[in-house]
């Protein structure tokens, strides 16, 4: 490991002696001290320094030398050991020559000859102070920058892992949407051959068997659109556009009415809705499946309710669905954004389970958030908030 060093060059050795003397006495004993008589002597001592892998804190140079001067010296070795400070000796005050040193050697200080002893010494303490904050600092940098490069490297790992593994995924739903509705069709098919063609022949309670087999086939069809769609959703980047919220409310209840019979739903919007930016398709998913669970969840009511209302608050539009429906125990409510997550039975209210668990990966893209409250039987509130652009 190498040494920290002083280098002190006069061409008179009773001067360099005696301020090798000096510093001895009173800097730290664990930073060596070398003397040249010339600039030659300097140079060879630097480069062999150099050669065993020491440092140099400090060059101390007189500025009358023959041959070459001080401030020359020093902006030779700038060159060599840029980091080292420079101090300029100078038996009377030679403004060209310190201006040059500043200039082309970045001089640290300049002491007159004779020097003060104690304006010496503390010249040098500030300079070793100096240069070691520095290198204390340079280390630390370089320290962060090669944690940096290590944190950019496991990213970089990460997203390609990631891209990966999105790919796999992405795979994976396609082959198990093939593998799973294959086998579907198939049963559905046969059930309904059997059904068509040999009806006579079957008791009513095989055929009420197959009826309940054609049905559970139409269900596992429904729950693996809806897992690819779950799937589509999460890795779909949202393509923001303006969107009459009023409009694509009133819209999405009567498409989903068409297919209720025999319900008395009182469906209201409260006030005028904002317009947002958001993506049309993504955004219309999530109007749907709530709204969806609130005509679902209000069937054994005599006359369901279904109110919207939008506030706006701290830079962002929140919607409120309100409906009368069945409610349920809040204690479970952290489950419901989950995938496959219900709070009744599938007899009671049929569903898959991953409606509001989309809702929340889409209002998440959007950079909004999602919360549900209720209360058993009397009802429940489903909010989610957009961003005002």
């Amino acid at each position: 490991m190498g040494r920290d060093k002083i280098l002190c060059i006069d061409d008179e050795e009773m001067i360099v002696d005696a301020l090798k003397f000096e510093l001895v006495n009173h800097i730290s004993p664990e930073i060596l001290i070398e003397t040249a008589t010339s600039a030659e002597e300097a140079l060879l001592i630097v480069n062999e320094s150099l050669r065993r892998g020491d440092r140099f804190i400090l060059v101390i140079s007189d500025q009358r030398m023959p041959g070459m001067t001080g401030e020359v010296l020093l902006s030779r070795l700038d060159k060599i050991i840029p980091h080292s400070l420079k101090i300029l000796l100078t038996g009377y005050t030679n403004i060209e020559a310190v201006q040059y040193a500043i200039n082309n050697a970045g001089l640290f200080r300049y002491i007159q000859k004779p020097w003060e002893q104690e304006d010496l010494i503390l010249t040098v303490k500030q300079a070793i102070d100096k240069y070691n904050t520095k290198r204390a600092l340079d280390e630390k940098t370089n320290q962060i920058i090669k944690m940096n490069e290590e944190l950019e490297d496991k990213i970089e790992e990460r997203t390609i892992q990631l891209s990966e593994a999105l790919k796999e995924l992405e795979a994976f739903s396609f082959t198990v949407s093939h593998d799973l509705k294959s086998p579907l069709r198939s049963i559905d098919y046969y059930t309904k051959y059997i059904l068509e063609d040999h009806q006579e022949e079957l008791s009513e309670e095989a055929k009420e068997m197959l009826r309940s087999i054609r049905s559970t086939c139409e269900s596992m069809f429904n729950l693996i659109n809806k897992l690819l769609l779950y799937s589509m959703t999460a890795k779909a980047l949202p393509e923001l556009s303006s969107i009459d919220t009023n409009q694509l409310f009133e819209q999405t209840y009567s498409e989903l009415m068409t297919s209720i019979e025999n319900r008395d739903i009182e469906f209201v919007i409260n006030g005028e809705l904002p317009v947002v930016e958001a993506d049309p398709v993504l955004l219309k998913q999530v109007i749907n499946n709530i709204l969806s669970n609130s005509i679902k969840f209000t069937r054994k009511k005599d006359k369901a309710v279904i109110t919207v209302d939008c506030e706006e608050a701290d830079n962002e539009y929140r919607f409120y669905v309100r409906d009368n429906g069945a409610g349920f125990d809040m204690q479970y409510a952290s489950n419901l954004f989950g995938i496959f997550q219900r709070m009744h039975n599938q007899s009671e209210f049929e569903g898959s389970g991953i409606g509001l668990a989309t809702v929340k990966k889409i209002i998440e893209k959007h950079g909004g958030k999602v919360s549900i409250d209720s209360v058993e039987n009397e009802g429940t509130v489903v909010s989610f908030s957009l961003p005002i652009p």
